[in-house]
């Protein structure tokens, strides 16, 4: 049976656009890096091929841990395209 792998393409949000103060700044920091820490000890990963200047993909071959997530199932693990729901 192959691999389902669930991805999701995470905007990166590092920037100080709609800024107003430091401290709008520090939360939005703060927000990612707590996101990037749940997903991390949920094992989801980083598709190093998946990573532009503004944009990171990550991905599970969780089904639950991509439900909890938000994660969409996009292929098998040999790239093969699956139906979308």
């Amino acid at each position: 049976m192959p691999v389902l792998r669930y991805e999701h393409v995470h905007q990166i949000k590092f920037t100080a656009v709609g800024a107003r103060t430091i401290g709008d700044l520090i939360q939005n920091f703060e927000e990612n890096l707590a996101l990037f820490k749940r997903w991390d000890e949920k094992g989801i990963k980083l598709d190093p091929h998946g990573v532009g200047s503004s944009y990171a993909i990550f991905y599970t071959h969780d089904e639950q841990v991509a439900r909890e997530e938000g994660f969409e199932r996009i292929r098998t693990e040999s790239g093969n395209p699956l139906p979308r729901r």
